[in-house]
């Protein structure tokens, strides 16, 4: 079908497009709201600057498809291939995203409040300075992703894979990221204020200067990771593992390392005031390596 049918169509009242070709079709800056495009095909169309809130476009065909400034709000996009898609300055917000494809797309600046992307995979993505305040991404996968400037205060990260992504200066206040994996990570002056990263994996992630004052660290396993500079004001790493960790002019002032696992952790310069380390496992790495590790009890 040619984009002009399908407008005329649309003018005059119809709505169901459900498994048309429209691929490399031009439909910019065209107003298609609460159309149903359920499996077409729309790989390589330009849908720039149009309108498609609430929209059906539930296993749509978008590879490389450019979304650039589109209207997307409440749209179904669920199990949709957006692979290599542009949806640079897109509005999604409350948009249902489940299960999408949209590895290699480009997101920069889009609106993804309140957005469900769970299982979704974002695999190389590029989310620099998006907005995904209270979306929903569990289970998704962020690997290599890059997110640097991204807010995702109070979003749903849980089993999330964000492996090797540049996190950088990225916002996750009081966002619920347990369980996820965050191994290898650039999570550099990043904000995770009151964040739950309980059992979360976070082996070699850089967290230099990140704020993690008041954050849940329980069980999470931060070996070799880097925190320097980091602020951990009443942060809670009961049986967290920071086996080599960096924690050095780290401000840890009433942090619970109760039955944390501290073994060649550098504590050098930080600030260790009312920091509770009953039962923890701990030799810093400024210790005679011969020496047997020392056990810290109330």
């Amino acid at each position: 079908m040619k984009a002009r049918e399908l407008v005329d169509r649309y003018n005059q009242g119809f709505r169901d497009f459900s498994d048309t070709d429209l691929s490399r079709e031009n439909l910019s800056g065209m107003g298609l709201t609460a159309i149903d495009l359920a499996n077409a095909n729309l790989s390589e169309a330009n849908l720039s600057c149009s309108t498609l809130n609430e929209a059906n476009l539930y296993g749509a065909k978008l590879s490389t498809t450019v979304l650039y400034r589109a209207s997307l709000s409440d749209v179904n996009l669920c199990d949709a291939d957006l692979n290599g898609a542009s949806l640079i300055k897109a509005d999604l917000h409350g948009a249902r995203l489940e299960r999408a494809n949209l590895r290699d797309a480009d997101l920069t600046g889009a609106n993804l409040n309140a957005v469900s992307l769970a299982n979704s995979d974002l695999t190389g993505a590029n989310l620099s300075c998006v907005s995904l305040v209270g979306a929903n991404l569990e289970g998704a996968n962020l690997a290599e992703a890059f997110l640097k400037g991204a807010n995702l205060d109070g979003a749903k990260l849980n089993g999330a894979n964000l492996e090797g992504a540049n996190l950088s200066g990225a916002s996750f206040s009081e966002a619920n990221l347990s369980h996820a994996n965050f191994s290898a990570c650039d999570l550099s002056c990043a904000n995770l204020y009151a964040a739950n990263l309980s059992d979360a994996l976070l082996a070699k992630a850089d967290l230099s200067g990140a704020n993690l004052s008041n954050a849940n660290l329980n069980d999470a396993n931060l070996k070799d990771a880097d925190l320097n500079g980091a602020f951990l004001v009443d942060a809670q790493l009961g049986r967290a593992c920071l086996d080599g960790a960096n924690l050095s002019k780290s401000n840890c002032y009433k942090a619970n390392f109760k039955g944390a696992f501290l073994l060649r952790t550098n504590l050098n310069g930080a600030n260790l005031n009312c920091t509770d380390f009953s039962n923890a496992s701990l030799q810093t790495v400024d210790q005679e390596a011969d020496r047997n590790p020392d056990y810290v009890t109330d």
